[in-house]
């Protein structure tokens, strides 16, 4: 089913470059990646309740409660904790691991995170670097735990903490893994979860109650529901907003929220600043 965006309302505009959608308590947190903050909102009308400024690109969040949150530090290859008072700290360093700008994260088991990298600095059409996922402990020590991820993008665990589900948006075809979670943490049985086909290069994802998720699909302007066997079910455009790149699901409402950009190069987004944060009911 495909439905176009006559249901999307605005919810935060001006933003140079939205990323990391996460929600909580009705509160939505994101990066504003190029201009070096991470907000948190009120979900029902975008009014902005914090901003904290981090002295480095800031891209993936995991929110810790009470204000918390762990956000990752793109150029220098780290994560920086939030504190309740906006105090930026430092939490981890994942230079060793990471082969070039790190990206989205998201938990693991007993409050670690798995993180992903780009690879390197190539853009499509060249094929990018094989790169490694992180696994980062509560304490902040990093480790490998999976080879061979191609721009490793969003991330999800399930539920039941037994699953990780990772977009890589530049393996051919693009495509969403799936890794069976071991009780340290370690992951193994990778296999195939979904697969897409051309314009269809998955970046953002949201798991949505009862299963599935929500993918955001950039050079598609799309953000379609995948079924827990891997099928998509319905996409919406978002072709008045610009391309997709994270998405966010409040399960009580339902409603989701999703972050769309007309670029995603720093500066072409810092001159237009026309990242804008939408909202629309799921049905």
């Amino acid at each position: 089913m495909r439905i176009d965006d006559n249901d999307m309302e605005k919810l935060v505009t001006g933003l140079a470059f939205a990323e990391g959608l996460r929600f909580l308590d009705g509160r939505l947190w994101f990066s504003d990646m190029y201009d070096r903050k991470v907000y948190t909102v009120d979900a029902s009308n975008g009014k902005v309740i914090r901003a904290v400024e981090t002295s480095d690109r800031p891209s993936g969040i995991v929110l810790a409660g009470g204000g918390r949150a762990f956000v990752t530090q793109q150029e220098t290859r780290t994560i920086v904790e939030i504190t309740p008072d906006g105090t930026v700290l430092p939490h981890a360093d994942l230079s060793a691991i990471a082969e070039w700008h790190v990206n989205d994260m998201t938990s693991a088991p007993s409050g670690g995170f798995y993180v992903g990298n780009y690879g390197d600095d190539s853009v499509p059409p060249d094929a990018p670097h094989p790169a490694k996922l992180a696994h980062v402990s509560a304490d902040g020590s990093v480790r490998a735990v999976a080879e061979d991820l191609h721009f490793a993008n969003g991330m999800s665990m399930t539920d039941d903490e037994r699953t990780l589900l990772v977009a890589e948006t530049r393996s051919t075809p693009p495509r969403i893994s799936a890794f069976d979670i071991g009780p340290a943490g370690d992951l193994g049985n990778r296999r195939i979860f979904a697969e897409f086909e051309g314009a269809r290069m998955p970046d953002g994802i949201a798991l949505l109650p009862g299963g599935g998720l929500l993918v955001a699909m950039p050079f598609a302007s799309e953000i379609v529901r995948v079924s827990p066997q891997g099928e998509v079910t319905k996409t919406w455009t978002t072709s008045d907003f610009g391309m997709p790149f994270a998405v966010a699901c409040d399960p009580a409402t339902p409603c989701v929220f999703a972050a769309c950009s007309s670029s995603w190069e720093e500066d072409a987004c810092l001159a237009a600043r026309d990242s804008t944060i939408v909202k629309f009911p799921l049905r």
